[in-house]
């Protein structure tokens, strides 16, 4: 019998433990039959830890090869990823606790960078003898400001550590590529006030290695230097030739190079995008086959497909999932070709797979989801919603209904809006255990990919240009109030959660719009002044097209800032920060919850110790989204069982 229960105060099936149980897994590499990746245990204080598998078993649990003490982590640009490489059995990681490389090979680890360095390294490539590897290097200061650290271009002898500079000059790197003959090499840069996804340069070299020094010979810029483009994820064939995506035609589209000209793989350019914004190192979104030159594994929208650049054709693939990330691919022995990557679905949470390209069937999952599955009769799946906003423009959001075969509410459930992060960046539908917690519980969900999002476009990306806290702010609230005029929420009960990026989107909506009842802000920016004076040097600036450029358009600043309307902000707010942030250090949340306190608003405020930028430790995620959720039931009145709570001050407490 399904019981009457308030919406928020469903039991679910759904615990806050085990939200910290399913994170991606990144960096994923095959090397001689082994699968490989990297997860974060957060319940080993969120150190990232390598795992590996063969690639024909995965009935025998995989196998974790670093020992406590070592942190396979990167903070390059601060975002990392590409912390580790494998080849020829040989795995070279990066170790977070000192930023040293280390090396292993048959489970013995030995240092090859030096000790009591400030650097840091990310982006691996391996020559195929595993002479050396290139990657990413970025050197920093005591007491440094953004404009002090250095990045470049490295190469380092395996045996020696000699470590040489190959390119240098420009603000930022990544991407460092070697062909298969090992004789050419490609990488991207850009400099400031370019993000990756604004303007950046392919380059091409040929490549000599003696006497434990690799030079580059012929550099080339094979695009970005005669228009205006953004170039990522360079990857050479099984025959030498570069691939990369380019927006040049407003959207990524993939492109050849055959070291004389550029060309478009398809006949002409999508409007659609086949990668992502560049946040972190090594993300691959498509991969040449290495059983045949002339074919690659695309995302064609939601579906794994194979582009043929003979034929100029791309066919979709029967798979069961439908998204992906970090793909590779296997070539067995016997000639079999696999798709190896992480995948999930709406409905499938994230598991590495190995997907046989011929038969079109799953041949082995590698890594199981670690949660247990939820059954299709509690599960929510977001369907996309295209809602008017704004100037008579569309903005689009995924929207969650609240699902419990047990339970049902009176009236209209609350709604949860969420504001991603970058904010150049996207949400998608993919299976969210973390939204499925807030569903199963009573709460509507409204993912929004507000205007500024990627996947849609340079113009739909370009729509935050100068308008960072207009353009986001304007399409969270329209987004709520158009599922309020349809009749799927509580127009009372609309509440707005963000992290970072996502955290000023937050503040700003309940500072600058009179549309939420209640919000929750992780580490987010409330003065903008700040973030253009303490962020670390990759976003050092991003403002100066978000916003304008600092202190130029100081008053911009100020008048996009929620802490200078704080006196506008009339909701309850909570707030939840890292102390070791760099990113958006804690300054950024304490200065806006005491002039809350000041201006006599609820206003809560929570402080994790050696937590930094998003939070990796099991039992701070457990207690952010169920401070979260009693932070609801205080202030729209239905019960939270529990949890212990924390001080809200000026509310009146109701225990």
């Amino acid at each position: 019998m399904v019981e009457i229960k308030p919406f928020g105060a469903w039991p679910s099936p759904i615990t806050a433990d085990s939200l910290s149980s399913g994170s991606i897994a990144y960096d994923t590499c095959v090397d001689n039959d082994f699968v490989y990746w990297c997860s974060t245990v957060a319940t080993e204080q969120g150190r990232g830890q390598i795992f590996k598998q063969n690639i024909n078993d995965s009935n025998t649990p995989p196998q974790a090869l670093l020992p406590e003490g070592y942190n396979c982590m990167t903070r390059v640009h601060e975002y990392g990823r590409g912390s580790f490489k494998v080849s020829n059995d040989l795995v070279v990681f990066s170790n977070n606790k000192d930023s040293r490389i280390y090396t292993m090979i048959n489970d013995e680890i030995k240092p090859l960078t030096a000790a009591d360095t400030l650097y840091r390294y990310a982006d691996f490539t391996i020559d195929t003898q595993n002479r050396f590897l290139v990657c990413i290097r970025e050197e920093h200061f005591v007491n440094e400001e953004p404009k002090d650290v250095v990045n470049v271009l490295v190469s380092i002898d395996l045996k020696t550590g000699k470590e040489t500079v190959i390119a240098q000059g420009k603000d930022f790197y990544s991407s460092p590529r070697l062909s298969p003959s090992n004789n050419e090499l490609a990488y991207v840069c850009w400099s400031h006030p370019n993000m990756p996804w604004d303007f950046t340069e392919l380059y091409y070299a040929k490549v000599e290695f003696e006497n434990e020094q690799l030079t580059l010979k012929d550099l080339v810029c094979v695009a970005g230097d005669k228009i205006d483009e953004s170039i990522s994820q360079p990857q050479f064939g099984i025959d030498g030739t570069l691939y990369f995506a380019s927006d040049r035609s407003l959207f990524w589209n993939l492109y050849s190079f055959d070291g004389k000209e550029v060309n478009l793989l398809l006949e002409k350019p999508l409007e659609q995008e086949f990668v992502g914004p560049a946040w972190s190192f090594n993300a691959s979104d498509y991969i040449p086959l290495k059983s045949d030159a002339s074919k690659l594994v695309v995302l064609n929208k939601d579906s794994l497909a194979i582009l043929d650049t003979k034929a100029k054709t791309m066919t979709n693939l029967n798979c069961k999932y439908d998204h992906f990330a970090y793909i590779r691919v296997y070539l067995s022995k016997d000639g079999k070709e696999y798709v190896v990557a992480d995948m999930s679905s709406t409905t499938e949470p994230s598991q590495v797979c190995s997907y046989d390209i011929k038969t079109q069937t799953i041949a082995h999952v590698h890594r199981k989801s670690v949660a247990t599955r939820l059954e299709p009769e509690y599960l929510s799946v977001g369907k996309e919603v295209v809602f008017p906003t704004t100037d008579g423009k569309s903005a689009y959001c995924y929207y969650y209904a609240p699902k419990n075969p047990n339970y049902k509410g009176e009236g209209l459930p609350p709604l949860r809006v969420l504001s991603h992060g970058g904010p150049t960046a996207a949400t998608n539908n993919s299976y969210s255990r973390a939204i499925q917690y807030w569903t199963t519980r009573g709460f509507a969900i409204a993912d929004v990919n507000y205007g500024g999002s990627t996947g849609y476009g340079r113009e739909y990306r370009n729509r935050l240009q100068y308008s960072w806290g207009i353009v986001d702010v304007d399409d969270c609230c329209n987004a709520a109030l158009y599922l309020a005029d349809q009749g799927l929420v509580d127009r009372n009960k609309l509440t707005i959660e963000g992290g970072s990026a996502g955290g000023y989107t937050t503040l700003a909506s309940l500072a600058f719009r009179k549309v939420f009842s209640a919000g929750c802000c992780r580490y987010g920016v409330s003065d903008m002044s700040l973030l253009a004076k303490e962020t670390h040097k990759f976003e050092s600036r991003y403002p100066d097209r978000l916003v304008g450029e600092y202190p130029k358009d100081k008053a911009i600043y100020d008048e996009r800032s929620p802490l200078y309307k704080a006196d506008e902000i009339e909701c309850p707010v909570i707030f939840f920060q890292g102390s070791e942030d760099k990113i958006v250090p804690p300054s950024q949340s304490e200065v806006m919850v005491n002039a809350l306190k000041e201006n006599k608003v609820p206003v809560a405020y929570v402080l994790y110790e050696g937590e930094a930028h998003g939070f990796k430790r099991a039992e701070n995620i457990k207690r952010t989204v169920e401070l979260e959720q009693w932070f609801y039931g205080q202030i729209f009145g239905f019960p939270v069982e529990g949890v212990e709570g924390v001080e809200i001050y000026n509310f009146p407490s109701k225990k």
